[in-house]
């Protein structure tokens, strides 16, 4: 059981590790902004088009930052948890419902 725990711990490491690695990203749906992130979501780029600026709102252009964020996010989150479960497979047991992973990162 010791080995096992020593184990999980191990791939979970790897896990964050590996996610440093993986970007994600995500574009509004006017194509004016784009974010990327870690799969560990940690937000490394924002890139708003200049024409933005001049053709939006400011509102207009919040909203357009803040869906591309949580949309990024979203993404890092799946991208998080398809890794977890794969770097786990067998050191888990198989429990309907219950899922580790939003523990780990």
């Amino acid at each position: 059981m010791m080995d096992k725990i020593g184990k999980l711990k191990e791939a979970v490491e790897d896990v964050k590790t590996k996610c440093d690695g993986i970007s994600v990203r995500a574009t509004s749906s006017d194509g004016r902004v784009t974010v990327v992130a870690s799969a560990n979501k940690h937000i490394r780029e924002v890139r708003i088009e200049s024409d933005a600026l001049q053709k939006s709102s400011a509102a207009e252009l919040e909203a357009a930052v803040l869906s591309a964020v949580n949309d990024t996010l979203r993404e890092a989150h799946r991208t998080y948890k398809s890794e977890f479960k794969q770097a786990t497979e067998g050191l888990i047991p198989n429990i309907p419902g219950l899922d580790l992973s939003k523990f780990m990162g």
